[in-house]
């Protein structure tokens, strides 16, 4: 859970834009973890359940649409992961971009793992209002923050 402080910990947000994110970042992140975890538990049982040919690469099962091979489900399960983790970091602030930087809420990588999490969304997939409307604020933000570096760079 962050609060007002952790999204200032970003550097660049008033208080009312870090309160508001705060607030939306509450309400979407329970949702977000669900939808995270189902992937990664998705791709642990289709690990577990399926056996790979090693010659071909793809199940022994065969349909007519081509299987994903191992490398391609352990890939996907990697990125999960790791995705669950980063939203973990972020909630607690203590996400690091690099490892260079400090730890705290960062705004790119919020917005960049929650464009990660809306293609796990399904049509059948309810409370998502909440993730949308926290990937629309970032997106807000993202763009005033890289409209405010250019003006920047661009008087330097």
């Amino acid at each position: 859970m962050i609060t007002i402080a952790t999204a200032r910990s970003y550097g660049r947000l008033d208080d009312t834009t870090a309160g508001d994110l705060a607030r939306c970042w509450n309400a979407a992140y329970p949702i977000m973890r669900k939808l995270v975890t189902r992937k990664i538990d998705g791709d642990r049982r289709y690990i577990a359940e399926h056996r790979w040919d090693t010659a071909t690469g793809s199940p022994e099962v065969v349909f007519d649409v081509p299987a994903p091979t191992e490398a391609a489900v352990r890939r996907s399960l990697h990125l999960a992961e790791a995705l669950r983790r980063t939203l973990g970091q972020l909630d607690r602030g203590t996400h690091r971009p690099c490892t260079r930087s400090p730890q705290g809420f960062s705004v790119t990588s919020a917005y960049w793992a929650v464009r990660d999490v809306l293609p796990m969304t399904g049509i059948n997939d309810r409370d998502l209002s909440d993730l949308y409307q926290l990937a629309s604020l970032l997106a807000y933000i993202s763009d005033g923050l890289a409209r405010q570096r250019d003006a920047e760079h661009a008087t330097a």
